[in-house]
């Protein structure tokens, strides 16, 4: 692996990349601009030099960029332009690697959140993201619920599950409810 300091302006984004192209103010934009700041350029650009195009990298590039950054750490490759295409969807393919194992990630954002005087959106994740992964209860509200039985200590959960795999799920729901007989499941169409 070649990896080299380039002036950004010998750095052409890739007129095919098919990524959406994030702009200033963009929720993505905010994160990445935020991880850059915090964290630094730890994955470098990738750069074909035969082309002279972008294989991955542009969101990065543009926030570096757009902060006056004029030079880049940039791994350097070789390849025709048919490989640098693959190479590029395969960069920015998330079905290529592993998705995320549930319970390790729960236990670790769990463990960044419940640090003293440490920001856990700094994995990415918003703060509703953070609440709705942990499954972190919203605050209660004054409003007298309908049905005094919740009133006592329940917890109320919504659960959008979209029609091409309500099936699946409701299988799940059918033996989570099963389990636990004290459970009520409240389902509506929206």
């Amino acid at each position: 692996m070649q990896l080299k300091t380039l002036p950004v302006s010998l750095l052409r984004p890739a007129p095919y990349n098919p990524r959406l192209t994030l702009k200033p103010g963009d929720p993505a934009w905010v994160k990445l601009e935020r991880s850059l700041t915090e964290f630094e350029l730890v994955q470098p650009i990738v750069w074909n030099q035969r082309t002279g195009h972008v294989v991955s990298g542009h969101q990065r590039l543009s926030v570096l960029k757009y902060h006056g950054k004029t030079e880049v750490d940039c791994v350097v490759v070789d390849l025709p332009l048919e490989k640098e295409k693959a190479l590029n969807v395969t960069l920015n393919n998330s079905t290529v690697g592993s998705d995320w194992d549930p319970d390790r990630l729960i236990d670790l954002v769990a463990e960044l959140q419940d640090l003293p005087d440490f920001d856990a959106t700094l994995t990415g994740f918003d703060e509703q993201q953070l609440k709705d992964l942990l499954l972190t209860p919203a605050p209660a509200t004054d409003e007298p619920d309908s049905d005094a039985d919740t009133q006592s200590s329940h917890r109320q959960v919504t659960l959008e599950v979209p029609d091409s795999c309500w099936e699946e799920v409701q299988a799940d729901l059918n033996t989570l409810l099963a389990q636990f007989p004290e459970v009520r499941l409240h389902v509506r169409n929206s």
